[in-house]
């Protein structure tokens, strides 16, 4: 799946306009097709509540949702304001995931 697809399905799944953060296109663009499915599907599950945020220790507006890939050292972090709407989906390794965290406060 072309970056552009996957971007246009994310945001007809989040309906806002999002920024993307990390080096979200690289490496989407770099996943198998069947990993970028599984991300999109992991993204409509956090819209539809489907899985468990964490609470920000520094933005008490602000939560999180993480996804780790098996077999890969990258993680995925989708920020949302408490009860309103998405803000960044976070795609990046391991070194960057962890620095991301520790911003957000998650």
């Amino acid at each position: 799946m072309l970056i552009e697809e996957g971007k246009k399905e994310i945001k007809s799944i989040l309906k806002t306009e999002i920024t993307y953060e990390g080096h979200f296109k690289k490496v989407f663009s770099n996943l198998k097709e069947t990993k970028q499915k599984e991300l999109i599907d992991w993204i409509n599950k956090c819209n539809q509540n489907r899985k468990l945020p964490l609470q920000s220790k520094k933005d008490p507006e602000l939560i999180g949702f993480i996804m780790k890939f098996r077999e890969t050292n990258l993680r995925a972090i989708l920020t949302k304001k408490k009860n309103k709407y998405f803000i960044t989906p976070f795609l990046d390794n391991h070194k960057y995931y962890d620095r991301e965290r520790s911003k957000l406060g998650i």
